[in-house]
């Protein structure tokens, strides 16, 4: 037998309107909607995207700071 959406026991995770993690206790699954765009993830796999993304945030926080930091050092040396 198939499920249905009334089957589903779901619960918002984080996120509020338009982007948002739900999960599914009776599929075990994470879906992650962004806007009309959804993604359902088994939960391994949940995992292994949320860690790439938390290591995507931190390489780009560091570029961040770096190319701040570049435009920092290269304004003040053409300062007479």
């Amino acid at each position: 037998m198939m499920k249905t959406v009334n089957d589903c026991k779901r619960v918002v995770l984080a996120g509020g309107e338009g982007c948002r993690v739900v999960y599914c206790e009776k599929c075990n699954v994470a879906e992650i909607e962004i806007g009309a765009m959804s993604l359902r993830l088994e939960n391994h796999a949940f995992h292994s995207v949320a860690e790439m993304i938390q290591e995507a945030a931190a390489r780009l926080a560091i570029y961040s700071a770096n190319q701040s930091h570049h435009q920092l050092t290269t304004s003040t040396n053409n300062v007479h």
